[in-house]
Formats: C-alpha cells, sequence, structure tokens
C-alpha cells in the first residue's frame, strides 16, 4: 500500500528536506522565508506520495507538477536566504543541485508513467551536466523580474528594521515580498499556461501588497521618505514586468 517508499525520487526528497531543514533550524523565525522553506520542502515529499497512491495517470501527473513546483519555490527560498546573508552562495548553489537531481527524477518518473513503464529516470538527461540540467529547470533564474525582484529583497535587508523584523509592519513587508519571489519562480515552471499566469498574478499582486505595506511604514514615520520612494521603485518595476509576461491579465 505505501508503493511512494520504493520511489528513488522519494527517497532522494526526503534526504534533501532533512538537509534543508538542518539550514533552517538556525535562521531567524520572524522572516516568512523560513516557514515557507519548511512548507515547500514538506510538500515535495507529500506530494510525490500522493502521486503514487493515485490509480488515474493525470492525476499522478498533477501531483508529481505540484512537487516540482515546490522544489522550485525551495530553490527560490535558497535565493532569499543568500540575500539575508544566511547561507554562503555555493552553499546554496550546492543545495540547489539537489534539488535540481529531485526535479529530474520527477520529470523521468512523470514521463515513465505516462507510459505506463517502471522507470524513473529518463536516458536522455543522463550526459547532461548539473549546470546543464539547472539552467534547464530553474528558468526563473533567467527572468530579469525574478533578478529585479531579489534587488528589492536585498534593499529591504539592508534597513535596519527590515533585516531584523522588531517591527509588525515590516514583517509584512518581508512575507510579501517572498511571496512575490517564490510565485514568480514556481509560476515559470507551470508547464500550463494558466497556471503560470495564475501565480504570475499572485506575484504581481503580492508585489503592490508589499509596496501599500512599505506606505503604511511611511505614514507611520517608520521608514524615511527617500528610502520609501527606493523601495517603490523596485516593486514598480516588478509590477510592470509581471504584467507585461501576462499580458496585463491579472
Amino acid at each position: 500500500m505505501l508503493s511512494h517508499q520504493k520511489l528513488k525520487v522519494y527517497g532522494r526528497a526526503l534526504a534533501v528536506v532533512t538537509t534543508l531543514s538542518s539550514h533552517s533550524a538556525l535562521w531567524n523565525k520572524r522572516h516568512a522565508v523560513v516557514d515557507q522553506l519548511c512548507r515547500a520542502s514538506e510538500s515535495i515529499v507529500l506530494n510525490i506520495a500522493e502521486a503514487a497512491r493515485l490509480r488515474r495517470c493525470d492525476h499522478k501527473q498533477q501531483f508529481l507538477d505540484y512537487a516540482s513546483g515546490s522544489a522550485l519555490e525551495c530553490a527560490a527560498c535558497l535565493d532569499i536566504a543568500v540575500v539575508k546573508q544566511w547561507l554562503l552562495p555555493e552553499t546554496a548553489a550546492g543545495e540547489k543541485r539537489a534539488l535540481c537531481e529531485v526535479v529530474r527524477m520527477l520529470v523521468g518518473l512523470r514521463r515513465s508513467w505516462e507510459k505506463n513503464a517502471l522507470r524513473e529516470e529518463p536516458p536522455a538527461y543522463g550526459g547532461q551536466s548539473n549546470s546543464e540540467l539547472a539552467s534547464w529547470y530553474f528558468a526563473h533564474e533567467r527572468l530579469d523580474v525574478y533578478q529585479v525582484g531579489l534587488n528589492f529583497m536585498r534593499w529591504f535587508n539592508r534597513l535596519p528594521a527590515g533585516a531584523n523584523l522588531g517591527n509588525r509592519l515590516y514583517r509584512q513587508v518581508d512575507k510579501a515580498g517572498t511571496s512575490m519571489i517564490l510565485n514568480m519562480a514556481e509560476g515559470y515552471g507551470r508547464p500550463q499556461e494558466g497556471d503560470r499566469l495564475k501565480f504570475l498574478g499572485v506575484a504581481e499582486g503580492s508585489a503592490v501588497k508589499a509596496a501599500a505595506y512599505l506606505d503604511l511604514c511611511g505614514s507611520k514615520a517608520e521608514l524615511a521618505l527617500q528610502d520609501r520612494e527606493l523601495g517603490l521603485e523596485w516593486l514598480a518595476r516588478v509590477a510592470l514586468m509581471l504584467r507585461a509576461l501576462t499580458g496585463g491579465r491579472g
């Protein structure tokens, strides 16, 4: 009955969760990315188990897509952790390679189930290097809007209140900014256009929400006007670029 335990990708995903948990255990729990990384990494494992339980191929594939999306979220969480100076870039790169391997195995499993086969890994990917695989599966990292979003998080983290998050409004900015980054990563990895547009729309909404919270910080004299304007400039660029990617739909 517990057929998921026989899958290689399930064991690999469990190992990734263990490693990511050891990192996040040392991070400041006020930051939204800590909880998001825990949720997303556990979601990989849970969705693989659910996919293995189901009988219909399209249902099984749907949950494998969910698992892949969660892996992309984890990769984006690692980018944010680097921004917050909790991880060295080379450490994050190593963990992202492990996530990339999980996604590769999920793609292989999806294809084998489609053909009603038992093989988990397609030979077509066997000769590719880790860097080539990461470039293929983590395509969101090449998006200008994703890098602009990370620049917003870098700006925010340089603010003393943005780094310690002792203020409630600043925690809301951090939460919205994190949501913006993660939804861009997961959305761009979705194979279906409708799903992709939905996640990118959520990312745009999160950018607008972050801007509104910055305005609230300014209205309560908790953020200098010059700082607020710079933060709003980054967010406006993100929102504009996301609107262009979605064709203005939202």
